[in-house]
């Protein structure tokens, strides 16, 4: 009973974004029942997403849920980089939405998981480039830095010291723009991209990176990157918190004849 009376008051918005529900001792009076029972309605909200963590005798409140979504059908095809203010496609997608976005970026060489190998058709173990972008947005007033995706770029070696100008723009730990992107830069056209999307419960490191409460699952979407030779050169994987941003398609709907039948349930 506690439990459902407090997630449709939630639901229904009697209680708001950051607003303390009521504590432990507070719904044991209430409802005239153990607190160990209180405690286990509260415990449930959290694991649902609702609210955020307590502990004893200490309150939780309404979690903060955001609507940013990550354009994947335009991503990459055209570039709507600002190259003057080195805003990518990321922060000016997330600006067009009303968002300040930063971006903390890091660059390691390192083993390939199982994942990446697959991804990138190569051995396990093969040595390959992470350039890693931590991905945080604000609005005032009231919301502050909130991290909302991890997004990693996976390269082959050869691939990520690729140099323009004398330097390797993939190796460098902060955001760059460059006209069509850094790998058409470096010279290399992708001629394909296989994306593949799940949703997954977080890893450790991902809970501390994305500051994700109990419960809170996780979106991952996987962009591999193929040539015109038909060489896997890049996946970028991003992952982000469930309650936070989403991906987005638009995607034509073919009239010709080739797609004739497309569209029926088969």
């Amino acid at each position: 009973m506690i439990y459902n009376e407090l997630r449709e008051a939630i639901e229904q918005g009697k209680y708001k974004a950051g607003e303390q529900v009521p504590a432990e001792r507070e719904l044991a009076e209430t409802y005239g029942v153990a607190r160990s029972t209180a405690r286990t309605a509260l415990t449930r909200l959290e694991q649902a997403g609702l609210v955020t963590a307590g502990a004893g005798s200490l309150g939780r409140t309404v979690r903060q849920t955001l609507s940013i979504h990550f354009d994947a059908s335009k991503f990459e095809l055209g570039y709507r980089d600002d190259a003057v203010r080195g805003v990518d496609q990321w922060l000016n997608d997330v600006e067009h939405q009303g968002w300040e976005g930063r971006q903390q970026v890091t660059v390691t060489t390192r083993a390939a998981t199982a994942d990446v190998a697959r991804w990138l058709d190569m051995e396990p173990d093969t040595r390959v480039v992470r350039r890693r972008r931590i991905r945080s947005v604000r609005k005032a007033p009231g919301i502050e830095w909130i991290p909302v995706m991890v997004a990693d770029s996976w390269f082959p070696e050869d691939v990520a010291n690729r140099t323009v100008d004398g330097v390797a723009p993939l190796l460098l730990e902060r955001d760059i723009t460059m006209p069509g992107g850094i790998i058409r830069s470096i010279g290399i056209r992708q001629a394909k991209f296989v994306d593949e999307i799940r949703a997954r419960m977080p890893r450790d490191e991902e809970v501390t990176l994305l500051a994700l409460p109990a419960g809170t699952p996780v979106g991952e979407h996987a962009r591999i990157g193929i040539d015109d030779t038909g060489r896997r050169i890049r996946v970028l994987v991003s992952v982000f918190a469930g309650d936070r941003q989403f991906v987005r398609y638009e995607l034509p709907v073919g009239h010709d004849e080739d797609s004739k039948g497309a569209n029926d349930d088969r």
